[in-house]
């Protein structure tokens, strides 16, 4: 289970890290032959064995000249003559680890330049099918829309702009820097970060700085027990707001093995589909993070579309406070609600325009004003979107359940997250009666 297992190996990182922060080495080479070494020890314990998985270390992508720390590969490599290094090719590489002793703002800037243009590599063009429902899962997360819109060209710039930047996610491997000791604190990781990224922001149009969209991002920067995570629906996913900014970025003190895992075992859930669903536990609690930075499309002239940045501000204090799981819920719903989301579990589909008593029922109680007040707040339940004046789900296996005391909720099932709330708030229902 993702809980039990990563508290475990974040003791052993902890303990490990003191033993190697101890030793009195001056060599930057051992020091840094030291530290991917114990990366590779914790990444062995933390992938499955049937898989036959391989770690490498200090080895290369094939057309690449950047020697990365640490990849995780499916699949052989071709041996560099009289070296224990390899080069594989770019679509064996499932993630790649760069590892720092100390993450101070030079060693940021150093790690995101040796992976922020990875996608020149790799070929987005075709998908096989384990990316391609990375993508879809990512996509409805984020614009709480299916991938239909962009088949139909019925997408605005914003929602093109984040389908153009998940294709890129989803091609590339997972991207992790990995720094043991650094900065002393959470604000300090966000604000070094942030200014790094503010320093790359360009100003003159005929100058553009390149590297910088929300794809480029690592997936995962670790500073000793704070990391910045990548909100791109795979694992995490955060929908655009009122004003399209999607917040792509978050921070944590949170476990950080415990985001390694995720990031790391949603990959392989989809490309392995025999892993079975329960590695990632109950899945009943949600980890603290806290949103950092969001991005937008913004059109600057006819010509040019570019990615626009707002960082989130927090100071010391509120970082603190948001430091422990929050129980997941599903849905909610009223009456209204419940009818119509039963409805479309049977029937793929509600034509909005056809169904002359829609309308009529939806407002009969006086809890909606119109129907397209009705759908709006249905849509805000991320449950369903609407395409051509068509209702439909956006989910694979949506459900309805009315609980004992009345009241009647629905959810995405596929993983039995639903089912597991469900047993779980019967179970404590009779407990405390």
């Amino acid at each position: 289970m993702i809980n039990t297992i990563s508290d475990l190996l974040n003791e052993f990182l902890i303990a490990e890290t003191d033993i190697l922060n101890k030793q009195q080495i001056k060599h930057p080479t051992t020091i840094g032959t030291m530290f991917e070494g114990l990366t590779e020890s914790i990444l062995t314990k933390a992938i499955f064995k049937d898989l036959k998985l391989r770690i490498v270390k200090n080895s290369f992508i094939k057309g690449c000249d950047t020697e990365f720390d640490v990849l995780l590969v499916d699949g052989e490599g071709e041996k560099i003559p009289y070296t224990d290094r390899y080069k594989f090719p770019a679509e064996k590489v499932i993630a790649i680890i760069q590892v720092k002793k100390n993450l101070f703002s030079k060693d940021i800037k150093d790690a995101y330049s040796n992976l922020k243009y990875l996608v020149d590599y790799y070929d987005t063009e075709k998908l096989e099918d384990y990316k391609f429902r990375l993508l879809r899962d990512g996509f409805r997360s984020i614009t709480r829309k299916d991938l239909s819109i962009i088949k139909n060209k019925n997408y605005t710039i914003q929602e093109e702009g984040i389908y153009y930047s998940l294709i890129s996610e989803v091609v590339l491997p997972v991207r992790i820097v990995w720094g043991y000791n650094g900065f002393k604190s959470e604000y300090n990781l966000r604000e070094s970060f942030v200014d790094y990224l503010g320093q790359n922001v360009t100003h003159d149009i005929k100058n553009i700085k390149h590297g910088f969209g929300p794809q480029n991002f690592p997936n995962l920067i670790i500073c000793g027990q704070f990391s910045l995570n990548k909100v791109n629906g795979n694992p995490f996913g955060y929908p655009v707001d009122k004003d399209n900014w999607w917040s792509f970025y978050a921070s944590s003190s949170y476990n950080p093995v415990y985001f390694l895992l995720e990031t790391i075992w949603t990959r392989l859930s989809y490309k392995y589909k025999f892993l079975p669903i329960d590695i990632f536990g109950d899945d009943l609690s949600i980890e603290p993070v806290k949103l950092y930075i969001d991005c937008r499309v913004n059109e600057f002239n006819r010509d040019l579309l570019g990615w626009e940045y707002n960082y989130r501000g927090f100071n010391e204090e509120s970082l603190k406070e948001i430091s422990n799981p929050v129980e997941w819920t599903p849905t909610f719903l009223d009456k209204e609600q419940y009818v119509i989301i039963q409805e479309l579990c049977k029937n793929s589909s509600i034509n909005l325009k056809e169904d002359k008593d829609l309308e009529k029922f939806v407002i009969k109680d006086g809890n909606y004003n119109s129907l397209n007040d009705f759908i709006k707040r249905l849509k805000e339940t991320g449950l369903v979107f609407t395409e051509n004046n068509q209702l439909k789900l956006l989910t694979d296996n949506c459900q309805c359940v009315f609980l004992p005391d009345g009241r009647t909720i629905a959810g995405e099932n596929k993983s039995g997250r639903l089912t597991k709330w469900v047993t779980k708030f019967i179970k404590d229902r009779k407990s405390s009666s």
